[in-house]
């Protein structure tokens, strides 16, 4: 039975060769391509896309956009060249600076507190700051260093002239440079000292010392030496001076508050303090 079925034998190589003569039918010739893709408009597309390339490649290159200007808004002790130096952009492409690594070198400086810097086309940069401002005066030896109301030391005064910014001297032997920090308590203390001695107390300091051991020290104006110690206990300690000096009028030439019993001595007798007008 199996010889009376009837089947076609499969012509596999005709069935090839016919399906590549069917993909090569349906191929469009090089010209048919090339006119399908000028009407799909990607010619087009291709010569904008190389046209605003090459554009943005000048642009970048271009030396119209180089950082040639650096305006500074703000500075009142910081002199414009070191701030310009610290930016370190001048000369640079504008398209490659980076602002925030701008504001971070600036912003080293002990004087700057905030500082923001912006890009102005072609070949501008804006750099505006606000700069901390000295409060005291802290001595080192000959040197003496600005420092802001929060203690940080800004830098060496360069002055030759000392303004009415309170001077204290550091004798603690050790040494400071730019962005130390002064303790705030102490600062704090040498404000109120200065401040509320002559008003309260009928003491006028002529100097103001620091050091580890005793903390803060006055020296009036007729030679008393004056120990405060820290700010602990202040209000009792100026009633205490007060009634030394203005209430019950005491001899003495060396006044330690810092004990819960205050103690003094007189080596000499005082010089008569100045009258106040």
């Amino acid at each position: 039975m199996r010889n009376d079925i009837q089947y076609n034998q499969p012509n596999t190589r005709a069935r090839i060769a016919a399906r590549r003569n069917r993909r090569r039918s349906a191929l469009p010739g090089p010209r048919r391509a090339f006119g399908d893709w000028l009407a799909s408009g990607r010619i087009a597309s291709l010569v904008l896309f190389l046209a605003s390339l090459g554009g943005l490649v000048a642009i970048a290159v271009s030396p119209q956009f180089v950082v040639r200007t650096v305006q500074i808004n703000g500075i009142r002790v910081l002199d414009a060249a070191d701030v310009e130096e610290l930016a370190g952009v001048t000369g640079a492409s504008i398209w490659l600076v980076q602002t925030d690594d701008v504001e971070a070198r600036i912003a080293r400086n002990a004087y700057v507190e905030r500082v923001q810097a912006t890009l102005i086309l072609p070949d501008m940069l804006v750099i505006d700051l606000d700069e901390r401002q000295p409060d005291v005066r802290w001595q080192v030896g000959e040197t003496r260093y600005l420092v802001d109301a929060e203690g940080r030391v800004l830098g060496p005064d360069a002055s030759t002239f000392l303004t009415e910014t309170l001077v204290i001297e550091d004798r603690s032997g050790r040494t400071i440079s730019p962005n130390d920090r002064i303790d705030p308590d102490i600062l704090y203390l040498v404000r109120a000292l200065a401040l509320r001695l002559p008003e309260e107390a009928g003491v006028t300091p002529s100097g103001i010392s620091w050091d580890v051991e005793h903390g803060v020290t006055i020296t009036t104006v007729d030679g008393r030496t004056i120990i405060f110690g820290r700010k602990d206990h202040l209000e009792e300690k100026i009633q205490i001076l007060r009634f030394l000096t203005l209430q019950e009028p005491t001899e003495y030439t060396w006044l330690d508050l810092r004990p819960a019993t205050p103690y003094y001595r007189n080596d000499a007798p005082p010089q008569p303090q100045a009258q106040r007008g």
